[in-house]
């Protein structure tokens, strides 16, 4: 999540959950809190999306989430219990979440300070509206084809399902989808 000021609003929060292999901008919410019920609603609406695209999801995904108090709380915890596993990166690591502060900061570069927001419904409207472009119009520096050629746009990956080539500093995707399929193999 990151903080967005809205003018004789006060400070609000975007609420974001990113696929990360694709970069799909599953959900950007904003809420006026961030404790466990708002959160875990927003982790709905991711959910329901990757539904809405994929159809009922075959595997339980990964959520990785920071230590926030809202992802530590027991409601929150509840709440996904049987959805996802629940992966918290290490204390005072905020580089293990590196694709999604690296993301905030394109929100905001690219959406949060070209903007002022009326009100918060206006925020939520103009936030889904960059959401749809980042998705499907603004092409994504690190989805490469596998054959070569242009970069693609997350949704050519996610939804589409365009192969892409993973770049250098991200072996440790290749990893976790190698121990995944161990863990898979395992299970199944």
């Amino acid at each position: 999540m990151t903080y967005i000021d809205i003018p004789g609003h006060g400070w609000w929060y975007a609420v974001t959950v990113i696929d990360y292999y694709s970069r799909y901008l599953l959900a950007c919410h904003l809420t006026a809190g961030c404790s466990a019920p708002e959160v875990a609603a927003v982790i709905g609406l991711a959910m329901k999306e990757a539904e809405r695209l994929h159809g009922p999801l075959e595997k339980m995904p990964f959520l990785v989430t920071d230590n926030g108090s809202c992802f530590l709380a027991r409601r929150f915890q509840s709440a996904i219990k049987e959805k996802f596993r629940h992966v918290r990166i290490r204390y005072r690591t905020p580089q293990q979440l590196g694709l999604l502060e690296r993301f905030h900061q394109t929100l905001k570069r690219e959406e949060v300070y070209w903007q002022l927001y009326d009100n918060p419904q206006d925020a939520r409207e103009k936030l889904d509206a960059f959401r749809t472009r980042y998705n499907d119009v603004r092409p994504h520096w690190a989805l490469e084809p596998a054959g070569g050629g242009d970069v693609l746009t997350p949704k050519d990956v996610y939804v589409d399902v365009a192969q892409i080539t993973l770049p250098r500093w991200q072996c440790w995707a290749m990893a976790a989808k190698r121990k995944q399929r161990r863990l898979d193999a395992q299970s199944g």
